[in-house]
């Protein structure tokens, strides 16, 4: 039984897909299965991944019948899993070579952690090096925060399998927001505790064009996180902020300070990763 399984839901995903599998296959930490969701692509995606699997027993692939979204595919890759940890990992983000070995060294020592992230490294479409994001690291911390922010970059995650078992994974009907929505959840858990390596793990590419949808899906996972709870106003002004603060952010008001201070050089690390300079992430 592999110590760590990596969930890799993928749709539509032929073009980046290679390179996602291929830096879970180039970890440090060798106990690991893969196990890639197809949901239902109509390109080469499931091509792609059965090339892998093919030259790497520890690759699996599973495909849906029908495309059902990223949160029922998670569920149904960690449900089918064989480790007592699990990782996610997007399709079209890549993992640092020491990612695994990290995280897994980290459940070892921290016991009494159910869920941990790290920082990462975010890259626009075509590859070129945005900025590092790095969350807070305290259980207590990310807590306090939960109503405004997302205490994960949901590519960086690992999580015990007694997490996933307990709240019931990702709630399936979700299409956007799924992982906030768990995260939320899990926080109202009694005992489950959650943290942030402060090293960055993965290159994680962000994706201007569903900006706008997610700010509405984390409003969203804040007003039922506000019904469930039984703090409507709280979720209510979570949901309000939120919707504010990406309504100023889409009007492109405060752009010229982006512009303006440039695009910061990229660590080597990324720059390896990515070959060819910051080139794409297709190659």
């Amino acid at each position: 039984m592999p110590q760590v399984t990596v969930i890799m839901p993928a749709y539509q995903a032929a073009a980046t897909l290679g390179r996602a599998i291929a830096s879970v296959r180039a970890q440090t930490f060798s106990d690991w299965e893969l196990i890639v969701v197809d949901d239902a692509s109509t390109d080469e995606t499931g091509n792609v991944a059965r090339e892998h699997a093919a030259n790497d027993e520890r690759v699996r692939v599973l495909a849906n019948s029908r495309n059902e979204g990223a949160a029922a595919s998670m569920n149904r890759g960690w449900r089918e899993s064989r480790s007592e940890l699990v990782a996610i990992l997007d399709a079209d983000d890549l993992a640092l070579p020491t990612r695994l070995e990290k995280q897994a060294d980290f459940f070892s020592r921290e016991g009494e952690i159910h869920v941990a992230g790290a920082a990462a490294h975010f890259v626009d479409a075509r590859g070129h090096y945005l900025r590092r994001v790095s969350l807070p690291a305290a259980h207590e911390v990310l807590a306090e925060r939960r109503w405004y922010a997302c205490p994960f970059v949901h590519s960086t995650v690992m999580m015990r399998r007694t997490f996933l078992e307990t709240t019931g994974g990702y709630t399936a009907g979700l299409r956007l927001g799924e992982d906030y929505d768990l995260w939320m959840r899990g926080f109202t858990h009694g005992g489950f505790r959650y943290a942030n390596l402060s090293e960055a793990l993965v290159i994680y590419r962000a994706r201007p064009t569903q900006r706008w949808a997610m700010i509405r899906a984390s409003a969203a996972v804040r007003l039922r996180a506000g019904r469930r709870e039984r703090r409507r106003w709280r979720g209510w002004g979570a949901a309000t902020r939120i919707l504010v603060e990406g309504a100023v952010e889409q009007s492109g008001i405060f752009a010229w300070r982006d512009l303006k201070k440039g695009l910061p050089p990229a660590p080597v690390e990324v720059t390896a990763a990515l070959g060819r300079g910051v080139g794409n992430l297709k190659a």
